[in-house]
């Protein structure tokens, strides 16, 4: 009785807490670093999901109809088709995207690893500027003790994970936030901070997690895509054997993809109530707001499930931007972009130096109507252990890749599901290029113990 009454006081504590935090006086106006603000900056609001793949976004082609809300919110705002996260898997690709460096810079490259307080983080920079910084979160790879709060006035990567676990009071367990649904927990934390906040401006960071295996969407998503199924397949295990590495039959697998994607459609519409509080509130008029996924999914096409690897499947996800103001609606930008970008072009955008450490890249030029690529190609690493180590560049033709000892490329032109390898002494200049570059990073992580 005593353990249900504390856990109780828990839960209690960290709503107080949450409205607290929301409850205080506006920042300053004068930037620490010298800038001064002639106007009220824009709040900064950045939603990442986890495991989106792009090609399964409706506004990416995708047949079916999986993100409604992203969709609208892509139509009526910047989509940039050609983003690509620096990793596979959660702690790398998030922690490139606070930091705009290469995981084995920024050093959660692996899960017995945490991001290095050495790096200087997006929530940071803004709150030495003035800004709030708050986020939300409840998945243990972003927790606090990896690291991700770095810069954060307030970090809830508690209180939905207290919910959950009170559901299980007598039990003598703890919920697998794998098996567990926590957007809309997620959505109730982050809409009541917001409507208690009275912080201006703020840095709003919000991780949805749901999409991640295992792949329970529940009623009425879990048949949306796959109705008539009769097998054994429900979404679980899909990270373990037997099913990572071997492929089950083909009604199997067509099931895999469909409660994947109903998982993609129920948390689209966690998306499109987040959104639409934003606007209700006049938040969107008020703010620059980035969804983006973190990194993608595999589904058999390079023989696993899950995210372990180097391939397009793995690293290539949906990436929108809204600005306030009219003067960006609907624009497409194909421009070879990374995580490692956002960082720059919210800083670029909020007025603030750009630290020289950064490897992205500020968008605002291309978002301003400038022509070209901003870089040749992008630098991908997976050192997270499920799988052997491996690296890759790749540009918009062509993809280089170093793992198990060998050296192979892809011409995604011709190739784009990169099926079939191409060994170095077939490369074209492009792809030796893309080999120096390789070469030179690698050579970098070796040196960086």
């Amino acid at each position: 009785m005593r353990r249900i009454y504390y856990q109780c006081f828990l839960i209690f504590l960290a709503f107080t807490l949450l409205f607290i935090t929301g409850c205080s006086f506006e920042a300053g106006k004068v930037s620490k670093r010298g800038f001064v603000r002639e106007r009220a900056w824009p709040n900064v609001i950045l939603i990442t999901i986890s495991s989106l793949r792009a090609d399964h976004i409706g506004c990416f082609g995708y047949e079916r109809e999986t993100s409604p809300f992203f969709d609208e919110f892509a139509k009526e705002n910047i989509l940039f088709t050609e983003c690509f996260s620096t990793s596979s898997w959660m702690m790398p690709a998030t922690g490139s995207i606070f930091t705009s460096l290469y995981p084995y810079e920024h050093r959660a490259s692996h899960i017995n690893n945490s991001l290095s307080a050495e790096c200087e983080t997006l929530a940071e920079i803004l709150r030495e500027e003035g800004y709030y910084t708050a986020g939300f979160c409840c998945n243990p790879r972003l927790s606090s003790g990896s690291g991700f709060a770095q810069g954060f006035s307030y970090y809830d990567d508690y209180s939905v994970k207290l919910l959950l676990d009170s559901v299980t009071f007598g039990e003598g367990g703890k919920v697998d936030i794998n098996k567990s649904r926590s957007n809309g927990l997620i959505n109730g934390a982050v809409i009541r901070w917001l409507g208690n906040n009275r912080h201006k401006p703020f840095f709003l960071f919000v991780h949805y997690y749901d999409n991640h295996w295992d792949y329970s969407p529940g009623s009425g998503y879990d048949k949306l895509f796959d109705a008539d199924y009769s097998g054994g397949i429900d979404g679980s295990g899909i990270s373990d054997e037997p099913l990572y590495s071997n492929r089950p039959s083909p009604e199997d697998v067509k099931h895999i993809i469909a409660l994947y994607d109903g998982e993609v459609r129920r948390t689209d519409a966690d998306l499109g109530d987040l959104l639409g509080f934003l606007e209700k509130q006049g938040l969107m008029e008020e703010s620059i707001v980035i969804v983006a996924g973190d990194h993608g999914e595999e589904f058999y096409e390079h023989g696993h499930t899950s995210h372990h690897g180097v391939y397009d499947e793995h690293i290539h996800i949906p990436a929108a931007i809204s600005l306030p103001g009219e003067g960006y609606k609907g624009e497409v930008i194909d421009s070879l972009v990374s995580g490692l970008d956002i960082m720059p072009t919210v800083l670029d955008l909020v007025g603030v130096e750009i630290p020289s450490v950064c490897h992205g890249k500020s968008l605002v030029p291309v978002i301003e109507g400038e022509k070209g690529e901003l870089r040749d190609s992008l630098f991908i690493e997976y050192t997270g252990g499920a799988e052997p180590d491996a690296f890759a560049v790749r540009s918009k033709r062509y993809k280089v890749v170093q793992t198990e000892g060998r050296v192979f490329g892809f011409d995604l032109l011709k190739d784009p599901g990169e099926q079939n390898e191409i060994g170095r002494e077939n490369f074209t200049e492009g792809m030796k290029a893309g080999l120096e570059k390789l070469e030179r990073e690698t050579a970098m992580i070796r040196g960086s113990g």
